[in-house]
């Protein structure tokens, strides 16, 4: 039986449950608790990261569907409303044979509509082209005469062994709203990993602000039991200011972990989307389960979903086009347009409806290049090169991916083994510091040796803590770089 006033197991459990409580008072209060899921869930909807993926991918969807869109059949209306000159004009005179200037001018009213039909698989456009308009027109002394005209017409643009421009356009709005979709959900997946590598940070901040203020309450019952030693004449002074230090000390960690903690915070709900008025809460026990992973597996699934082997196969698309249309400029080239319709002109505005003249035309242009000072010849060989580094950037990135994953799994390999041994030294360090404790009390050692098993006993905590953090990192950053949940 002892022969001075020690704390029992009563009030060490009692003093243990006091310090959780202030923790929880720290910690607590009007709080949003918050697990994994729920972080996530928030960070996808809400968060700068999302919103800003998804107003990209937005941009090219609303790109892709205006070229769509610019494939059907358009109708525009134009109006001069009213379109006036006048001016001097050098014409002949016959009676005095000679060029003279007269003063002439006009004031017209028109109005003129077009249907446009782009003919996609020919780079052509069809066109139906109709138009009005009267006009008085004064010279001089004469009187002002108005006449009207009418015409409609069909007319057919079509490029001839040139780069189909339409085609193109399409193909490649395409590959570029497939790219942002893949970039978007390659977004998605890198917010997964960034709130859940948040969360795991401010779980174990969490849980080392817990530690400290354990280390507080068992510093707080190893001075008080030393104080009454020293008043019972057992221990000699130093060894209970040594105790004092070691208490002063602990609460100093205690300070630095809740500050910690708060930054944390702070910054999570930055990364979250809330707002930083509002107070959060990790919610959660983080445990160690053991993840089998399939080597194979787990490489052909970053081949086959990573979106950075995909695009870089789009952009050698991309840059073959490009080739096409930058060689296709130095070729020969023709433009044919035709055009068939029906015009009248006439004083009075009823008769320019009735029996109309043809009106009929086409022309062929050919246009060959003959000298650019090799211009054409240089861009298609930066088209070109751009091509193969395409390829190469290609190739790369696949060696890139595996090598991404086999050092993935080396980490989790790695962090496996330190779960696992770090978890055993925990239980070692906390049956060690009891052991200590009540040599302690009996007098076997000194205060020195307890502080020192109370040492090893928190920073045993704190590495198991750090090693199955660092686990739970390597396989949540495993499942981001394969797109593939391996702990489902």
């Amino acid at each position: 039986m002892n022969k001075f006033p020690l704390p029992d197991m009563f009030s060490f459990s009692a003093a243990r449950v006091l310090s959780l409580i202030v923790v929880f008072a720290v910690t607590s209060g009007a709080q949003t608790l918050l697990t994994l899921e729920k972080s996530i869930e928030i960070a996808l909807s809400q968060s700068y990261a999302i919103r800003s993926a998804g107003l990209s991918l937005q941009s090219s969807k609303k790109n892709l569907e205006a070229i769509e869109m610019g494939m059907m059949t358009s109708v525009n209306l134009e109006f001069d409303l009213p379109r006036y000159s006048n001016n001097l004009k050098s014409q002949f005179n016959s009676v005095t044979g000679a060029e003279q200037f007269y003063e002439v001018g006009n004031t017209q009213l028109e109005g003129r509509l077009y249907f446009n039909q782009p003919i996609v698989f020919s780079n052509g456009t069809f066109s139906l082209i109709g138009s009005i308009f009267g006009r008085d027109q004064f010279s001089g002394d004469n009187p002002v005469t108005r006449d009207y005209y009418s015409n409609f017409s069909l007319r057919l643009r079509q490029p001839l062994f040139g780069f189909n421009t339409l085609s193109s356009n399409l193909e490649k709005a395409q590959i570029n709203l497939e790219k942002s979709e893949r970039n978007y959900n390659r977004s998605k997946s890198e917010i997964v990993y960034s709130v859940t590598s948040a969360f795991f940070n401010l779980y174990q901040a969490k849980k080392q602000l817990e530690i400290a203020a354990e280390n507080v309450n068992q510093s707080s019952v190893s001075y008080t039991t030393a104080e009454n030693k020293f008043k019972a004449g057992l221990i000699a002074e130093v060894e209970k200011l040594q105790l004092e230090v070691d208490l002063a000390s602990a609460k100093n960690d205690m300070l630095s972990a809740e500050n910690s903690y708060s930054e944390l915070k702070d910054n999570f709900k930055l990364l979250i989307g809330l707002p930083l008025d509002e107070d959060i809460e990790p919610e959660g026990e983080i445990t160690y389960t053991e993840i089998l992973v399939d080597e194979e597996l787990a490489v052909n699934s970053a081949l086959k979903n990573r979106s950075e082997i995909r695009n870089s196969q789009l952009d050698i698309e991309l840059s073959r086009l490009s080739v096409e249309e930058t060689e296709a400029r130095g070729r020969i080239s023709g433009l044919l347009v035709a055009n068939y319709g029906i015009n009248k002109n006439d004083e009075k505005f009823n008769a320019i409806f009735r029996n109309p003249a043809e009106d009929r035309g086409v022309t062929f242009t050919l246009s060959i290049p003959v000298w650019d000072w090799n211009q054409n010849n240089l861009q298609s060989e930066a088209a070109q090169a751009n091509l193969e580094l395409s390829r190469l950037t290609a190739s790369n990135q696949e060696q890139s991916v595996r090598k991404e994953i086999t050092t993935v799994l080396s980490k989790i390999k790695a962090a496996k083994a330190r779960v696992e041994v770090l978890s055993r030294s925990v239980e070692v360090a906390q049956k060690g510091f009891d052991i200590s404790m009540e040599r302690f009390k009996s007098g076997n050692i000194t205060s020195f040796d307890l502080s020192q098993q109370q040492l090893r006993l928190t920073n045993a905590k704190l590495n198991s803590l750090r090693a199955l953090i660092d686990y739970k990192l390597t396989l949540a950053d495993l499942n981001r770089k394969t797109l593939y949940d391996f702990g489902k």
